[in-house]
Parts: structure tokens; C-alpha cells; sequence
């Protein structure tokens, strides 16, 4: 009977505990920071690039996204979206990369005046990166550029990187990532022109690195989805391939 109290205890303690450690761990994520729109871009076409001021005790992974809710909008299902941040915690700012789809909530987005306040929260990744040797072989669609950019910048001349981007008219970092594959032997990048010419790319990192590189996706669904499943289909586990998918949602 002592026995069974005891055990009662233990598990209702470690139950206690990891109760603690989730509420942790969601309010951590959940809380909120106010930054300041410092200018809004229009690169080209439809497409914006949001620089917002960075608050000084903020940090995030590179390949990061959070939630960006528009200011003195009441309605939730038109005051927030996912949005993935281009930059790195070494720049002074927090870059936005997106496209107007028209919808209200990009239309509010892209508008904004300087000095304009968003809130951001739920600060997060899905392609975290280990802190060791292993290649990075990297592929991006359309603005799915902001998520490997900071990727990039973060480990550029410290380990081995290929980098194939179908920009489908996407160039805003394109001579950034140009010049840094200038300046080093480390680095090989590609601007492609079509899924195939990027697979083409891909499959020669995978014919020499095989499972020892880390395979970075980011994108369209559908570009993304039909990259892993080339990997895939060319002997590459699963577990050695993070996705992130850009929905396009409005």
C-alpha cells in the first residue's frame, strides 16, 4: 500500500512537471513583442518586402516564423498570419519577404505607413539546423528564399553549402547570394528556371554527399512536396530532410 501511495506521488510530481515545463514552453513561444514598421519595399510586381525594427532582447533561429497580427483589426480571422522572418539576429531589423495576394489581411500588410506597429508571437522553426560538419544541400521556391536566407548568412564559410533557387521572378536577394558564393569556395548557388533544372542540381549534391548532408526545402507546396519526394525516391531518408511550405494564404 505505502508502495503504491508512493508511486501515486511520483507520477503525479513528473505529471506536475511536465505540466509546468508545457506551460513554459507555450508562454514562451506565445508572448507577444510590438515592432515598428521602418519601411515597406515593392521590389517588383506583387511582391513587398517588410522591414520592421528589431527590439533588442529578441532572438530567433535562422529558417524562423511567427505570427504577425495587424494593428486595430478586431476581426481574428483577418488580423494574423504566418510569415516567415529573412533575416538573422545579427541584422538590425526584421525582414519580411511576401507577395499581395489582394486578400485583406496582404493588402492591410503591405500598406502600412512607417512607424505603423505590428505584433509578432509564436516565434518558431522547422528547419533547425545541428551545429556540425554535415553539407547543407538547400532548395527554395518563390519567397520561400526568406526562410534559407538567414540559413545561409548564418553558415556561409563554415561548412559546405549548394543552394538551388527556382525564383519564378523572385530576385530580391539574388546578388547577395551571388556575392557571398563569390567570396567563398564553400558556398554554390544557382538561380534555376525550372523544378527540373533544380532537381538536376540536387541530385549531383546527392551523388556526392548522399545521407551525410542536411536537406534543406522551402517553397510552394507543390515544388516542395514533389523536391522531397525526389530525394526520396533518390535514397534519401526521410529524417535527413526538413520542409517548410509557403501556403500562399491570404
Amino acid at each position: 500500500m505505502e508502495k503504491g501511495k508512493k508511486m501515486v506521488i511520483i507520477i503525479a510530481a513528473i505529471l506536475g512537471v511536465l505540466g509546468l515545463l508545457t506551460w513554459g514552453a507555450v508562454a514562451y513561444l506565445g508572448r507577444g513583442q510590438t515592432l515598428t514598421v521602418t519601411s515597406i519595399e515593392n521590389p517588383s510586381g506583387d511582391l513587398h518586402l517588410i522591414r520592421l525594427k528589431k527590439p533588442d532582447n529578441l532572438t530567433w533561429k535562422p529558417g524562423s516564423y511567427a505570427k504577425f497580427k495587424l494593428p486595430d483589426v478586431k476581426e481574428n480571422e483577418q488580423n494574423s498570419r504566418w510569415l516567415t522572418i529573412a533575416s538573422t539576429t545579427d541584422e538590425n531589423e526584421i525582414l519580411i519577404l511576401t507577395h499581395d495576394s489582394g486578400s485583406f489581411y496582404k493588402k492591410t500588410l503591405t500598406g502600412l505607413s512607417v512607424g505603423s506597429e505590428v505584433e509578432m508571437s509564436w516565434l518558431q522553426s522547422l528547419l533547425l539546423v545541428t551545429d556540425d560538419e554535415a553539407p547543407l544541400v538547400c532548395f527554395a521556391s518563390d519567397v520561400g528564399v526568406a526562410a534559407l536566407r538567414p540559413i545561409i548568412k548564418e553558415w556561409v564559410g563554415r561548412r559546405e553549402i549548394i543552394f538551388s533557387h527556382l525564383d519564378k521572378g523572385v530576385t530580391v536577394f539574388d546578388d547577395e547570394m551571388a556575392r557571398l558564393a563569390h567570396e567563398t569556395t564553400t558556398l554554390t548557388y544557382e538561380v534555376s528556371g525550372s523544378l527540373s533544372q533544380s532537381q538536376k542540381t540536387l541530385k549531383n549534391a546527392v551523388d556526392t554527399h548522399g545521407k551525410r548532408a542536411t536537406y534543406l526545402l522551402a517553397g510552394q507546396p507543390d515544388d516542395a512536396n514533389a523536391m522531397k519526394k525526389f530525394l526520396e525516391d533518390n535514397g534519401i531518408d526521410s529524417q535527413n530532410i526538413k520542409t517548410q511550405r509557403f501556403r500562399g494564404l491570404k
